[in-house]
C-alpha cells in the first residue's frame, strides 16, 4: 500500500514539473526582445509628455528605453509604450530582466501619477504587524509591482 502511494506521488511530481518546464518553454518561446510595453492613461497624448519632459518615472529610465506616445484605440485616451533600446533588450544584455522590470514599474507608476496625481502604494499604512508570518506578504507585495505577462 506504502509502495503504492509513494509511485503515486513520484508520478504526480514527474507531471508537475514536465507541466512546469513546458509553461516555461512556451513563455519563453513567444517573448520578443524588441516588445513594446504600454499602458492606457485617461488624458490627451499632449499632457503625457514630450522628449525631454516625460514624467518622472519615464525619465528615470533615460535613454536605455524608447518611447512611443499614440492616442488609445477608440478614443479612449492616450497610450504609451515603453521598450528597451537595442542592446538592452532580452538576449543581448545580462541586465536587461531588471531593465523589463524597470520598465514596467515606470509604466505603472507613471500612469498613477498622471491619473491620480500620486503613486499609490499598496497597503500603505500597513494592516498586519512586520513578523515572520507576514513576510511572505511583504515579498509578495514588493514583487508584484515589476510583475507583467510574457
Amino acid at each position: 500500500m506504502a509502495a503504492a502511494g509513494l509511485a503515486g506521488l513520484a508520478l504526480a511530481g514527474a507531471a508537475a514539473g514536465g507541466l512546469a518546464s513546458r509553461a516555461g518553454t512556451v513563455a519563453s518561446a513567444g517573448a520578443r526582445p524588441d516588445r513594446w510595453h504600454a499602458v492606457t492613461i485617461l488624458c490627451a497624448p499632449q499632457d503625457v509628455g514630450s522628449p525631454g519632459a516625460w514624467p518622472q518615472p519615464v525619465a528615470e529610465l533615460g535613454d536605455r528605453v524608447d518611447v512611443r506616445v499614440v492616442p488609445a484605440p477608440g478614443d479612449r485616451g492616450t497610450e504609451l509604450g515603453l521598450r528597451a533600446r537595442a542592446g538592452l533588450r532580452p538576449g543581448e544584455s545580462p541586465d536587461a530582466a531588471d531593465l523589463e522590470d524597470r520598465i514596467r514599474l515606470a509604466l505603472r507608476h507613471t500612469r498613477m501619477l498622471l491619473e491620480t496625481g500620486e503613486v499609490l502604494q499598496p497597503d500603505r499604512p500597513g494592516t498586519t504587524r512586520t513578523t515572520l508570518t507576514s513576510l511572505p506578504l511583504r515579498l509578495a507585495l514588493r514583487r508584484s509591482q515589476t510583475g507583467g505577462r510574457p
